[in-house]
């Protein structure tokens, strides 16, 4: 049975692990073994292989908790375990290979439609570069999104695929402004064959109606889901900078007049206001949570509707976090120039995070302003 509180005893360890990920732009091998043996690799994971197979709440509270101690683990855990979730919906056969040896295995890549497959004999031909592979260094599995293009075989599906990592070229292009220690590089394929045991359809998969899968957690829709996980390494880390700055502006003076910081109008304000945005995305990220929970009672597809509020939840909960992050580091001095500086590690991680694909708020603003208006929306990919 999974110990919630596992993961906050992982946290200290964890924080002796920030300045080599860092440095070396890849999550540190402890922080690895760390996750493993928190437990917390396993809490999507399939029952029938040894994993916890949790709602996403559980995942969500282990990041947060975790984010205390590392936002790179935390970031490499929600990734990884992301596409845990997504490889639950695979054919059996590819499961039993995925996940027989190793439940809590990460599993790094980039379910967005990066690269193409075709039909083969048997399976599937992928060519491709996919970027952002978050936990590339780790794991003996990959998984990566293909657009289905026609050849003489036939029509091709867009696919879901995972696959094992010693198939595909590992390429480190991961010099970032933040962010640096969750090693997110590019995976590469160049007319690599994979059997059709390791692949799933794209749009089934997204909305949770592939054949023969009844597992709750799996028959969720892919995109809310991702976006709500996200929020759990988001807040935490907002949280911790909070504290952060609170910790550091209890000693600091100012420069000419000796006053204490802390006792300034203007820095109570920023304190109080990056708290209650932080609060409001939390409450946000419960509601998801309450929101995903209610859909694993239904039959799939979600409505429209509800995945349009999910997304837009997270988008904002995320905007609500990167205001508070940008607040507080205007208000952290001339020392936050120092790439050492914790506030400044803290604002180039947040403003690397939020920049997420599925967080994107221009995108899921106007998926939401559809949504309350009646417009069409292109369903399947909400």
């Amino acid at each position: 049975m999974y110990d919630a509180g596992n993961a906050l005893k992982i946290v200290n360890a964890l924080k002796d692990t920030e300045a080599e990920s860092e440095a070396n732009r890849q999550l540190s091998p402890r922080a690895v073994a760390l996750l493993h043996q928190s437990g917390a690799t396993r809490i999507v994971a399939p029952a029938a292989y040894g994993g916890y197979e949790l709602p996403v709440r559980a995942l969500v509270e282990a990041e947060r908790t975790i984010a205390q101690g590392s936002t790179a683990a935390s970031w490499v855990l929600m990734v990884c375990a992301a596409h845990t979730f997504i490889a639950g919906r695979l054919p059996s056969q590819g499961q039993d290979e995925i996940f027989g040896g190793h439940p809590g295995m990460l599993i790094p890549g980039v379910p967005s439609l990066r690269g193409t497959c075709q039909r083969a004999n048997g399976g599937y031909m992928l060519n491709g570069r996919w970027p952002y592979a978050s936990g590339a260094d780790h794991g003996d599995w990959i998984l990566v999104g293909c657009k289905g293009i026609r050849n003489e075989a036939g029509t091709c599906p867009s696919l879901i695929v995972v696959m094992p990592k010693k198939d595909a070229v590992i390429d480190d292009t991961w010099f970032t402004l933040g962010m640096r220690g969750t090693g997110s590089k590019d995976i590469v394929l160049e007319n690599t064959f994979i059997p059709e045991r390791y692949a799933v359809p794209m749009l089934e998969a997204q909305l949770g109606t592939v054949p023969g899968i009844d597992i709750p957690l799996y028959r969720l829709p892919i995109r809310p889901t991702l976006a709500t996980m996200l929020l759990g390494t988001i807040v935490g880390m907002a949280e911790r900078g909070l504290q952060l700055f609170i910790d550091k502006t209890r000693g600091r003076r100012d420069v000419y007049t000796g006053a204490m910081k802390a006792e300034n109008a203007g820095v109570q304000r920023r304190v109080a206001e990056a708290s209650v945005e932080i609060s409001c995305a939390w409450a946000l990220t419960r509601q998801n949570c309450d929101l995903l929970e209610e859909a694993m009672l239904r039959d799939p597809p979600m409505p429209a509707g509800k995945r349009a509020q999910i997304r837009w939840n997270a988008a904002y909960a995320t905007e609500l976090c990167r205001r508070a992050c940008n607040r507080l580091f205007e208000g952290a001095g001339a020392g936050a120039a120092h790439d050492s500086h914790v506030m400044q590690v803290f604002f180039r991680d947040m403003n690397t995070a939020s920049h997420h694909a599925m967080l994107d708020f221009d995108v899921n603003v106007e998926i939401q302003g559809k949504s309350l208006l009646g417009v069409h929306l292109d369903d399947a990919w909400v």
